[in-house]
């Protein structure tokens, strides 16, 4: 697959970014993406935010991440709280309670409705810990620059443009520094789960996002249904891979799927 063709791949909706019969609500959206991630968050409230909320909350009042899989879902529940669909002025009230790997969704089917090549990626962000000590599991986007020919890292849950540095590191490149030893694993998770296991998760979920198949936390493959000390020389090895080539996911592109398909332990099925 050539540059035109991967780009042309990353326009085309998922099953999971298909807006399906509330494409409609994509025909008026802002055009600039802080605007975009604006909107966006007058839709959605992270899990994490509830608490500062909750006073503004009626009918719903947790975490409601287990309820949607499909941005048809979500543009579903959108729409029967408010009709008017995707508005500035969307109460809190009126919110969806869900987490950042959703916010990716909704940014990626704005913009593939557009024709613009976009892709959900996953790893950690130090900017969600105090002082930024640790890195916090997190899913963002990459959105394709065609005037500079790059991919820039937005995140729309927190309304971030062209991240840089460190301050997001991607599964893969986590996986890498902590099996050499450059890193503690143990700054890598969330809430009470930290460690090698959490970052090898995050490398699977990486790998399927890039190839067009954004699974949800509580989606494990085979693989990341072992502990740790139970994989194989294999096994680890097969991850070190996976995590090269995802360092450059463009020019190793039919590498990955080449891996994926052999390799039905990365593969998880509803």
């Amino acid at each position: 697959m050539n540059k035109a063709e991967l780009l042309h791949f990353y326009t085309t909706f998922t099953p999971n970014t298909d807006p399906g019969e509330y494409g409609y609500l994509f025909h008026e959206l802002p055009q600039g993406l802080p605007e975009l991630c604006r909107l966006i968050k007058c839709q959605l409230i992270h899990p994490t935010m509830i608490k500062k909320v909750r006073h503004l909350l009626t009918d719903y009042t947790r975490n409601e991440d287990e309820k949607f899989y499909k941005i048809t879902e979500m543009l579903a529940a959108l729409v029967e709280r408010n009709a008017d669909g995707l508005t500035f002025e969307r109460l809190p009230s009126e919110r969806l309670l869900i987490s950042c790997r959703f916010h990716s969704l909704l940014l990626i089917s704005m913009l593939r409705s557009r024709g613009l090549p976009v892709r959900s990626r996953v790893g950690f962000a130090s900017y969600l810990s105090e002082n930024g000590r640790k890195y916090i599991d997190h899913w963002i986007c990459e959105v394709w620059e065609e005037a500079e020919k790059r991919w820039i890292r937005v995140d729309p849950d927190w309304e971030l443009i062209d991240i840089q540095g460190d301050e997001f590191l991607m599964a893969g490149d986590a996986w890498l520094m902590a099996r050499d030893k450059e890193i503690n694993p143990q700054l890598f998770g969330v809430k009470k789960s930290w460690g090698m296991h959490y970052i090898r998760n995050n490398l699977c979920y990486d790998l399927n996002a890039v190839l067009g198949n954004e699974l949800c936390y509580w989606d494990y493959p085979p693989l990341c249904q072992k502990e740790m000390d139970e994989l194989d020389w294999e096994e680890l090895q097969l991850l070190d891979e996976i995590a090269l080539y995802l360092q450059d996911p463009d020019e190793n592109y039919a590498q990955l799927q080449a891996l994926f398909s052999e390799h039905k332990f990365l593969h998880f099925k509803r």
